[in-house]
């Protein structure tokens, strides 16, 4: 699969493409010279060398074209020819013809053996580019190969082929797909929206543009193109989008044109990424600006957002001093109302000095997809995957394996919140025009299932929405996703891996907390409507999850939600507190009493701890004297035993 969208550092390096091709021609010259040296005793008709001393001055004006023609008659005047071989082999491999090319120069060898040494290596790797695995894999076996990648390449991609992966690839249902290439999918976290990029007019590197369109799933299973997004497209080029979870922000590529221009965009490099919010009450989005702190002169594209909008991945192209073109995956993380913080490079368990492409993180914020030509692969662009561990390190990547991966490039990946269906583009049905297939990844690629969590945050007494951090933490507190709840309309979507317990914050200054576990027996189908009440006198939170030992006053030494989030909230107020202690029926009412009180201690020593005055806080407790449930069910006696905090001051 070629890649689909405009790349501004080869079109404008044309010079350099020319002095490429004299380099490779020179190459060829040196060629030339060790084949006629070493077969000096053998007779080669004037003609057949004329038409090749003709073939290799076309060559060196770049018309190939005529270059060919003129080698086929060389090689049709002497077909023992070993340099007209040579040559041919160097212009099937300029177009890409590799299976072409190897057979050409499998014959320039035939007729020459004492060139397999100097020209054996490019042998392998033309039968390896071509897909024949298996001549590869024999001709390292006989010779060895100096390139380590390669050699891997090789082994890995005989093995894979031998051991396919059971793969039903099926085009996506619906209108998406049209005569028209389609590509660069980007779903939202319900998985049931995506925005993706069609090719209009012809070739989107000249003639063509590509724009934006978005479809949505029906309960049939088929996607319908509902609109396309023309706030966004323009007559020039849009290209790789992402959009957050929610679908409420858009960020997308746009490069400058032929002329150097942006058109109505202002850019950095020669392509950019650029961040657009939805505006909630048009359905449309706002206008488009530049992510600055991001962009570079450099070329930056095939942007991906993390679910909740926290992380934006990227790739970074530039040229480097030795002349070579890197292209890597880089991640920035969203500061809030400081913009985005500097980009920095993925490790080299992702990132190597081969080509880096389409980084994708799934829903479940740990797994990474990724194209790239630097592992070990079946040639070309793989799919990958990498997740990230607890520590914040990366996994190695893993090669997804063939039949996804091919001797052609893949990419476009994207996973749905199951974990395991994938959508990607392929032309594999219909060469030249990429379409967006659906299929089932194997087990060691899967992502984790992700549950949702939607909802809107608004104020107790006026119910206006509240601008609120809502967060999602594991059981020991690490961060699972963030969002700052829509100024609109107060919305949030988070995901998080279905199957663990989690817990669900929401927190803005001069408001009472909220805070909510969820659990596999939490319903998730609707969307919670958070009402946030004002921190002053007279308001009461109740603590549910604050975590004692059994039949204890002592605390849990694991992570304390609830008091951290508490600790939380009263250092951005100067609220004076009472922490009252409350338990269930269950056994003596002295004992009750004094396990209350010895609670309500602990909480305020934990506070301490945490910074919060000690004049700011009293302690109280009441036992079982104050009930707010049944005692005679679990669930009655659970709701009673709670830690209170009520405002005072």
């Amino acid at each position: 699969m070629d890649k689909p969208h405009i790349e501004p550092i080869s079109i404008r390096l044309s010079l350099t493409n020319i002095l490429i091709c004299f380099w490779r021609c020179l190459g060829f010259m040196v060629a030339l010279h060790l084949g006629g040296a070493l077969l000096a005793q053998t007779s080669i008709p004037k003609k057949a060398q004329k038409r090749l001393d003709y073939a290799v001055e076309l060559y060196m004006q770049r018309d190939a074209k005529s270059a060919m023609e003129a080698v086929e008659e060389a090689i049709g005047l002497c077909e023992v020819f070993p340099d007209a071989w040579m040559l041919k082999s160097q212009l099937l491999e300029a177009k890409d013809d590799w299976e072409a090319a190897s057979i050409a120069l499998s014959t320039a060898i035939h007729h020459n053996p004492q060139l397999a040494e100097r020209w054996g290596e490019k042998l392998i790797r033309l039968h390896f580019q071509a897909g024949d695995y298996e001549q590869a894999y024999a001709l390292v076996e006989k010779r060895g190969c100096s390139d380590s990648l390669l050699e891997q390449s090789i082994r890995f991609s005989r093995q894979a082929v031998l051991q396919p992966i059971d793969l039903e690839l099926a085009p996506l249902p619906g209108n998406v797909n049209s005569p028209a290439p389609e590509y660069y999918p980007a779903l939202f976290a319900t998985g049931d929206r995506m925005v993706f990029t069609r090719q209009l007019g012809g070739d989107a590197r000249m003639t063509g543009q590509e724009d934006f369109f978005e479809a949505e799933r029906a309960a049939t299973g088929e996607w319908h193109v509902v609109r396309a997004i023309q706030e966004i497209n323009t007559p020039g080029n849009e290209g790789a989008p992402t959009v957050r979870g929610d679908g409420r922000q858009l960020i997308f590529t746009a490069c400058d044109g032929m002329d150097g221009s942006y058109g109505r965009r202002t850019g950095e490099g020669s392509c950019d990424l650029f961040v657009a919010d939805l505006d909630v009450s048009t359905g449309r989005f706002k206008r488009d600006i530049n992510l600055e702190s991001v962009n570079s002169r450099a070329w930056e594209s095939q942007p991906s957002l993390s679910a909740d909008g926290h992380w934006l991945f990227f790739v970074r192209a530039y040229r480097a001093q030795d002349g070579n073109v890197v292209q890597d995956i880089y991640q920035s993380e969203n500061l809030g109302s400081n913009g985005w913080s500097k980009p920095t490079r993925l490790p080299a368990q992702i990132n190597t000095p081969g080509r880096e492409e389409n980084p994708v993180l799934h829903s479940d914020g740990k797994t990474l997809y990724f194209a790239s030509n630097g592992h070990a692969g079946m040639g070309g662009l793989d799919l990958y995957v990498s997740r990230k561990q607890q520590d914040g390190s990366w996994s190695e990547a893993i090669n997804l394996g063939y039949p996804i991966n091919s001797k052609s490039d893949e990419n476009s990946l994207q996973v749905f919140p199951d974990g395991k269906t994938a959508l990607f583009a392929t032309d594999r049905d219909e060469p030249g025009n990429l379409d967006l297939w659906a299929f089932e990844l194997p087990g060691y690629a899967k992502a984790e299932e992700v549950a949702l969590r939607k909802g809107m945050v608004r104020d107790a007494v006026t119910k206006r929405p509240i601008a609120a951090t809502v967060q999602v933490l594991d059981e020991f507190g690490r961060r699972m996703g963030e969002q700052r709840s829509s100024d609109s309309d107060g919305a949030f979507t988070l995901t998080f891996p279905s199957s663990e317990q989690v817990i669900l914050q929401v927190d803005e200054p001069g408001f009472a907390f909220y805070s909510e576990v969820l659990d596999s027996s939490t319903d998730l189908s609707n969307s919670v409507v958070v009402e946030l009440n004002r921190l002053e006198v007279g308001t009461v939170l109740v603590l549910r999850d604050v975590r004692f030992e059994r039949s204890s006053a002592e605390l849990n030494a694991n992570f304390q939600p609830d008091l951290e989030q508490l600790a939380r909230t009263l250092k951005t107020s100067d609220v004076r507190i009472r922490i009252s202690g409350h338990t269930d029926g269950e056994g003596s009412a002295s004992r009750n009493q004094a396990l209350s009180e010895a609670r309500a201690e602990a909480v305020r020593l934990y506070l301490l701890a945490l910074g919060i005055g000690k004049d700011r806080m009293e302690v109280a407790g009441f036992g079982q004297m104050r009930p707010i449930a049944s005692n005679e069910t679990p669930e009655g006696r659970a709701l009673n035993r709670r830690t209170e905090i009520e405002i005072i001051q």
